[in-house]
């Protein structure tokens, strides 16, 4: 393909080019520069982070019988964020199998440094807009900015970007949303408000605990204990209330109000919102859902002030720099996880990472949810290898998964066990410049148990 609408202002070389610096490019490019590896890690945005930056805790470190599930880098990072006051302590949760809060101020200041500690080379505000294929095998990736085209060879590319932006350039076959219609998981504006009074909140709760989230099994009076004693929980509340509040005529996107609760902060994080259809690959079509997800705050702030006890006076305080993207595109790739890998809690040999997130489709059908309970599952590599390419392995929510799959698989946990196993590949084939396919794979494993990285999880 043709560059030539832009002459090539710069060319560098690297071991290892990581595109995409949410939390799997960052744990990709340390994974790998702690290998030895001279690395790269790409950016369209400001800073690192990615949607991370908008999400105030992260799920999934644990199965439901509590067995960890995520470990490595990911719980490094965790640690980390806690000694600088930038984390709560982790929690179990009885859908998600655990959750830990995050100061995302600080973890934005903290994915900087911990990226540069590591000898990561950083190069923000740049757009990978397509990749040098020789002979089926990816050489390096083309950047955009303000300055003109770069060239960012490397002898092993990661795609870490939402949507499969290298692998698509690469020439990999990436499927759109679901297999039978193509549809995707509604995306949301998320927010947070401010000034709620989480004694009255909790209260309501203990009046009328139907209205706290559905725990199957569990006793939600037992639960309310650990609500007021935690400084993070997980909220999927108000079902009653918001349908007395949609037969008064207001216009509500959800059934219930899913988000976060962060009682000595006085703070709630919604995702609450529900924009169908959105696509990074339309930018027309992604601006229409930034602007129906913005929209749809006032109206849920609204709600929660005149219907719920707790929120009378309480304010919008923050909202993100984009709207989140549940779903994007699947990679078609050597092996492609299902929904029944997960619920069976499959331990592949070729495992590079588990995870053990319910399975939480947000799905285009209605207002609702659908979940599932899986067992901790582990990962295979060659979800991470794109079919008829070499030299370029695709982490996180571009995986070769099923869209209900990858309903579990998206969480930022697990993602970072996934840009861990894929720097560590990167930066051991980069220099023995073998096919990725021909990775000693039982070297790499041996590497992440080292590194305290799980992949697989026992019964």
């Amino acid at each position: 393909m043709s560059k030539r609408c832009f002459d090539v202002r710069e060319e560098r070389s690297y071991d290892v080019a990581v595109v995409g610096g949410g939390t799997t490019g960052i744990a990709a490019a340390v994974a790998a520069a702690r290998e030895g590896a001279r690395v790269v890690l790409v950016d369209a945005l400001g800073f690192l982070g990615g949607n991370s930056a908008a999400i105030p805790a992260w799920l999934g470190f644990h199965d439901l019988a509590g067995r960890r599930a995520v470990g490595g880098i990911a719980q490094e990072v965790v640690e980390r964020l806690q000694r600088e006051g930038g984390a709560t302590p982790m929690y179990p949760d009885p859908i998600c199998g655990s959750v830990v809060g995050i100061d995302v101020n600080v973890w934005k200041l903290t994915a900087m440094s911990f990226t540069l500690e590591a000898g990561v080379e950083v190069l923000l505000h740049s757009l990978a807009v397509d990749a040098e294929v020789e002979s089926g095998a990816v050489r390096g990736v083309y950047c955009l900015d303000r300055g003109g085209m770069r060239l960012l060879r490397a002898g092993v590319v990661i795609d870490c970007t939402d949507a499969g932006d290298v692998a698509r350039h690469a020439g990999a076959v990436l499927r759109r949303g679901r297999a039978k219609d193509g549809r995707v998981q509604v995306a949301s504006w998320v927010f947070a408000v401010g000034g709620v009074d989480f004694a009255a909140l909790l209260e309501y709760f203990r009046r009328v605990p139907g209205d706290i989230r559905p725990y199957p099994g569990i006793d939600p009076v037992e639960r309310l204990k650990h609500m007021a004693e935690d400084e993070v929980f997980v909220m999927g509340s108000f079902r009653s209330l918001i349908e007395r509040a949609q037969r008064e005529g207001r216009q509500l996107p959800r059934t219930v109000f899913p988000g976060l609760a962060f009682p000595r902060r006085g703070e709630v994080f919604s995702v609450a919102t529900r924009v169908e259809d959105a696509d990074p690959l339309d930018p027309w079509n992604l601006t229409r859902a930034e602007a129906e997800g913005m929209r749809q705050v006032g109206p849920c702030v609204a709600f929660l002030r005149d219907s719920v006890p707790g929120f009378a006076a309480c304010r919008l305080v923050w909202t993100p720099h984009a709207i989140g993207l549940r779903e994007t595109c699947h990679l078609d790739g050597d092996y492609t996880l299902t929904a029944e890998d997960l619920l069976a809690g499959r331990q592949f040999e070729d495992s590079v990472a588990c995870g053990a997130f319910h399975l939480d489709i947000h799905t285009p059908d209605h207002g609702g949810l659908v979940t599932s309970r899986p067992r901790a599952y582990s990962i295979p590599y060659r979800c991470l290898l794109p079919k008829g390419l070499d030299r370029l392995l695709v982490a996180g929510r571009a995986i070769s998964a099923t869209h209900e799959a990858m309903s579990s698989t998206r969480v930022i946990p697990t993602g970072m066990a996934m840009g861990q196993a894929a720097g560590v590949v990167a930066a051991t084939t980069a220099r023995a410049g073998g096919a990725l396919r021909d990775a000693d794979l039982g070297r790499v494993q041996a590497r992440l148990r080292e590194t305290g990285a799980v992949i697989e999880v026992k019964s």
